[in-house]
C-alpha cells in the first residue's frame, strides 16, 4: 500500500498478503514450504506468529512488505508505477519535470526493485523452508544427549537481540535453539545452544563463520524471546563447562532452472508453457562438519528461490499498481479494471525504463525485469546474444528458437 497511508501501513501490508495463498510460489515450492511450516509446527517450534502453516506465511509475506514500504525509496517505486519514467528518447520536456521520474530516479526504482524488493522476498521463502532441516537436526542432538530434551527451535523474529549501543532491539540470528531455564544465571533465563544463518544464495565457508560468530557475540548481549526480555546475565551462550553452541548454516543448491518451453492452444490463441522446477533430490541434504558445525543444502536451488522471488515482487508490483487505479484507469484504458491496469502499468513502466537507459547496466537491468515480467525468470533472464548480453524478448524470438536453437541476431536461451 502507499507509504502516504503511514498509519495504516500494518493493515494494509496484511491486507495485500491475506489474498496470497501458497500457489503463488509455484505448486512444487509452494508445496515444500507449507509442509516445512506444518512438520516445525509439529515438531514445536517457536513462531512469532504460530496459528498455522498459511497464517505463518502471510505474516511473512507482510514482513516483507512492511519492510518495502518503510525503506527511503518506498515512495520512489509507488512513483515508478504511477508517474513513470518519460516514455520516448530524448530530453525530457520542461512542462513534463516533475511529472515523470527523472532519468536517475528510473535508475534508482530498478535497482531497489532489483535489490531490496526481490531479495526480501527470496529471503523470506528461503527462511520458511529451512524450519523443517533445522528442527531435524535439533531432534538429531536431542536423541544424541548432546542438548536438553527441552531445547526448542525458535524462528526469526520470535527472538531478537539488544543493541550494542543505546536502547532498543535489533536483528539476531535467523533461528535459535533455546533451552532454559538457565541454572548458571542468578535467576531464571535462557541459554543459546545453537544459532542458524540462512542463505537464499551461496555464500562463502569465511563469511558464514564470521556471521555465526557475529550472532553468539549478539546473543551475549542479551535477548527478548517471544516478548519476555532477558538481559545479560539470564542470557548464556553455550552449554557445558565448553560452552558448546550448534553453528547450522542453510544453503540453497545450486542446479538450474528448465530453460524448455512450447506454445499450447488457449481461448486468447496460444499460451506459453515453460517446464516445471524439478529438484534433482528428494529431501533436504544434512551434514554434520565438525563437532558443533553443520551444513543444510536445501532441496531448492538459488535460481528456483530467485524466481518465485520475482514472481512475489512481480505480484506486489501489480498489486500496488491495483491500489493506485482504484478510482480510476488512466485514458486509454476504459477497458480494463483496476487489477488489469496494474499489471500493464507495471510493464509498460519497465519498458519505459530500458527506453531510458544511460548506460549498459542499467539497460541491462531493466531489461532483466521486463523480460523475466513478461516470460518468467527461467527465460527472461536468460536470453541473450552472442556477447551474453541480455536483449529484449518478444514471443517472436520464442518461435525461432524453437524452430533453429537460435533467433536470427544469433540470441538464444542461454543455460
Amino acid at each position: 500500500m502507499p507509504t502516504g497511508e503511514r498509519a495504516a501501513d500494518r493493515s494494509g501490508a496484511e491486507f495485500l498478503a491475506a489474498s496470497a495463498g501458497f500457489e503463488l510460489l509455484g505448486e512444487g515450492l509452494g508445496a515444500d514450504v507449507e509442509s516445512a511450516l506444518r512438520t516445525a509446527l509439529a515438531g514445536g517450534a517457536v513462531f512469532p506468529t504460530t496459528a498455522d502453516p498459511l497464517a505463518i506465511f502471510r505474516e511473512s509475506l507482510a514482513a516483507s512488505i512492511r519492510s518495502i514500504e518503510s525503506h527511503p525509496r518506498g515512495r520512489l517505486f509507488q512513483d515508478f508505477l504511477s508517474k513513470g519514467p518519460y516514455e520516448r528518447e530524448g530530453e525530457i520536456p520542461a512542462a513534463l519535470r516533475g511529472e515523470r521520474l527523472s532519468d536517475e530516479e528510473t535508475a534508482a526504482a530498478i535497482r531497489f526493485i532489483l535489490s531490496h524488493m526481490v531479495n526480501s522476498f527470496k529471503g523470506s521463502v528461503t527462511e520458511m523452508l529451512a524450519t523443517a532441516p533445522c528442527l531435524t537436526v535439533l531432534k538429531q542432538l536431542r536423541r544424541s544427549g548432546e542438548l536438553p530434551e527441552e531445547t526448542r527451535l525458535y524462528v526469526g523474529d520470535a527472538v531478537r537481540a539488544h543493541r550494542l549501543r543505546g536502547k532498543g532491539l535489533a536483528k539476531a540470528a535467523d533461528m535459535h535453539f533455546l533451552t532454559g531455564p538457565c541454572q548458571q544465571a542468578e535467576s531464571a533465563g535462557v541459554a543459546v545452544v545453537g544459532v542458524v544463518e540462512v542463505k537464499s544464495y551461496l555464500q562463502s565457508e569465511d563469511r558464514l563463520h564470521a556471521q555465526l560468530d557475529r550472532h553468539l557475540r549478539c546473543a551475549g548481549r542479551g535477548l527478548r524471546v517471544c516478548g519476555v526480555d532477558f538481559p545479560v546475565g539470564r542470557a548464556r551462550v553455550g552449554l557445558g563447562k565448553k560452552l558448546r553452541v550448534a553453528r547450522i548454516a542453510v544453503l540453497p543448491a545450486g542446479w538450474a532452472l528448465p530453460r524448455t518451453f512450447r506454445f499450447e492452444p488457449s481461448e486468447e490463441g496460444r499460451s506459453l508453457r515453460v517446464d516445471p522446477a524439478a529438484p534433482p533430490c528428494p529431501a533436504d541434504r544434512m551434514e554434520r562438519t565438525a563437532e558443533n558445525e553443520w551444513r543444510i543444502t536445501l532441496r531448492w536451488s538459488e535460481e528456483a528461490l530467485a524466481a518465485a522471488a520475482y514472481e512475489m515482487t512481480f505480484w506486489y508490483m501489480a498489486r500496488v499498481g491495483e491500489f493506485i487505479y482504484s478510482r480510476g484507469v488512466p485514458e486509454g484504458w476504459p477497458e480494463m479494471t483496476p487489477a488489469e491496469a496494474g499489471h500493464n502499468a507495471a510493464k509498460m513502466m519497465l519498458y519505459y525504463a530500458i527506453i531510458r537507459s544511460r548506460t549498459v547496466r542499467e539497460e541491462q537491468r531493466a531489461i532483466a525485469l521486463y523480460n523475466s515480467y513478461g516470460f518468467g525468470y527461467a527465460l527472461g533472464m536468460s536470453f541473450r546474444d552472442a556477447r551474453r548480453r541480455r536483449e529484449m524478448l518478444w514471443p517472436e524470438d520464442l518461435d525461432e528458437i524453437l524452430a533453429a536453437g537460435r533467433t536470427k541476431s544469433g540470441c538464444r536461451i542461454w543455460g
